[in-house]
């Protein structure tokens, strides 16, 4: 009898972590069925110059469903400014390309850092287009420039962009 309780709690032990592994997997792949693209670039110590262009390149293979773009901005707190403008460049299939301009707020008025961090690095998350929708399948290349009027600007030292499906389906 105490071999058959043994074997009991054995079985549903195995159930139980089974079970767990099943939803943990169900969960990352949820998850990941999201994204479509995410990647960070490091901006060198010295700087970003007006003419270093961050590229971020991905493929595009479903047209029909509605895209959110996002911006990542990791700024140290000695960042100078309440804000980071960009300009962004995207070259679509075909050869034909776009620009426009954005602008990241990472500090309130009264100087405070919104991003999340601590100590002197701050992490901010910026939505830059809502449910796009791209026209062709393929490659698409998306640029950033830093637009501040300053040749060389200090502080900011990542920026990313990550791409994943709108969640109105």
């Amino acid at each position: 009898m105490k071999n058959l309780s043994f074997s009991f709690t054995k079985i549903k032990s195995q159930i139980t972590l089974g079970a767990f592994v099943l939803i943990l997997v169900v969960l990352l792949n949820a998850c990941s069925n999201q994204m479509i693209y995410r990647e960070n670039s490091h901006i060198s110590s010295s700087g970003w110059s007006m003419s270093d262009s961050i590229a971020f390149t991905f493929k595009i293979d479903d047209t029909l469903v509605p895209l959110n773009i996002y911006f990542n901005v990791r700024n140290s707190t000695d960042y100078s400014y309440q804000n980071l403008y960009f300009f962004i460049t995207t070259s679509y299939p075909g050869g034909e390309f776009s620009r426009d301009t954005a602008e990241c707020i990472l500090a309130g008025i009264d100087g405070k850092w919104l991003g999340k961090g601590r100590g002197k690095t701050r992490d901010s998350k910026f939505l830059f287009r809502k449910e796009v929708r791209f026209r062709k399948a393929g490659t698409y290349t998306i640029f950033v420039n830093q637009a501040m009027r300053e040749e060389i600007l200090k502080g900011i030292t990542d920026v990313g962009i990550i791409i994943e499906k709108a969640d109105n389906e």
